[in-house]
């Protein structure tokens, strides 16, 4: 295949993209961790703003599994699931020993729609496997469209959560306040749990 100067160029620009998303995936893992945080100390409790114009409260929890992952590189991958990994002995040691959130299992229970699952990662933040409420029987609207809005739904719970994170970490008391806090949060979790079995 010969290269043009335009082949070269397409190139040189997915080689920069590529980059670029590189160096802000870190923004994903630190949202991963502080979403831990936040449903340990805030009990996970806030509220959206939905479509309708409507003010809902909902409630997000770690769910059944979580990915940890060597911030250098090397390819130490912590994975713990089933029952409450959250509260493991293993996740606590993982966070202590600076391993960061690659992936969570989240559910997020939104009044008057009902619980959802997702897992997100932290590299891309596209939740995998959204698993909806159950439609609700009603002559308005089909299943499809029912299933549509509670996507909606999903959506708005997630960007809520993310643009608060957001909110934080740009603001004025990231560097002393939030990051002591959270930090504080990983150094006094589980005390008692010294080895990994």
């Amino acid at each position: 295949m010969v290269k043009t100067a335009e082949s070269t160029l397409a190139l040189d620009g997915l080689d920069d993209i590529t980059n670029q998303s590189a160096h802000k995936s870190f923004l994903g893992r630190e949202f991963l961790t502080w979403l831990w945080y936040f449903t340990e100390n805030d009990e996970g409790r806030f509220e959206i703003e939905l479509s309708s114009g409507a003010i809902g409260t909902a409630q997000i929890w770690l769910d059944d599994r979580i990915v940890l992952t060597s911030k250098t590189g090397r390819s130490h991958e912590h994975i713990i699931k089933g029952g409450v990994p959250s509260t493991s002995d293993e996740a606590a040691i993982s966070l202590k020993s600076g391993k960061a959130v690659k992936e969570i299992k989240v559910g997020i229970d939104i009044d008057g729609t009902g619980v959802f699952f997702a897992t997100l990662g932290g590299d891309e933040l596209a939740p995998k496997g959204l698993k909806l409420p159950d439609p609700i029987d009603t002559s308005d609207q089909t299943v499809l469209e029912q299933r549509l809005e509670y996507v909606a739904v999903f959506t708005i719970a997630l960007d809520t959560l993310f643009g608060r994170f957001m909110d934080e970490r740009t603001g004025k008391l990231w560097d002393t306040t939030s990051i002591k806090s959270i930090r504080n949060w990983i150094q006094t979790r589980n005390n008692d749990a010294t080895t990994i079995h």
